[in-house]
């Protein structure tokens, strides 16, 4: 498979990661939230944004395997700002508030996954 291939194909993770967001903060209630636990929604946010920080990872790494951990910052960049517009689209949506809990729970799982690629890519240059 070629290296341009390789490119596409591996932004198609974060652009369903993307979607799949987009449509649960869409939705009135989530559909898989339980009220009785207090934090349960900041973990949700957590996870979610750690996983969508792997996708974004994977797509940057891809790109630009040559400069692998210097595009780190876009990805805390992109999922950061993602986050925040995903807050602001949250809040116009009927039964949903917009917290900034969220958005530190979010950020929080994107700099997750950022440590984990930066200490995955770390090792593969070790190897080398």
């Amino acid at each position: 498979m070629s290296q341009f291939t390789l490119q596409y194909l591996a932004k198609i993770p974060a652009l369903f990661c993307s979607m799949g967001i987009y449509y649960f903060s869409s939705l009135p209630q989530a559909p898989f939230v339980m009220t009785t636990f207090q934090w349960q929604d900041k973990i949700l946010h957590f996870f979610a944004y750690l996983f969508y920080g792997a996708t974004l990872a994977l797509a940057v790494y891809f790109h630009d395997q040559k400069n692998a951990k210097k595009n780190i910052p876009w990805i805390v960049i992109i999922g950061c700002l993602y986050a925040v517009s995903d807050e602001f689209h949250q809040s116009f949506v009927p039964g949903r508030t917009s917290e900034i809990g969220d958005i530190i729970a979010d950020c929080l799982g994107i700099s997750m996954a950022v440590i984990l690629y930066w200490r995955i890519t770390n090792k593969k240059s070790m190897s080398l």
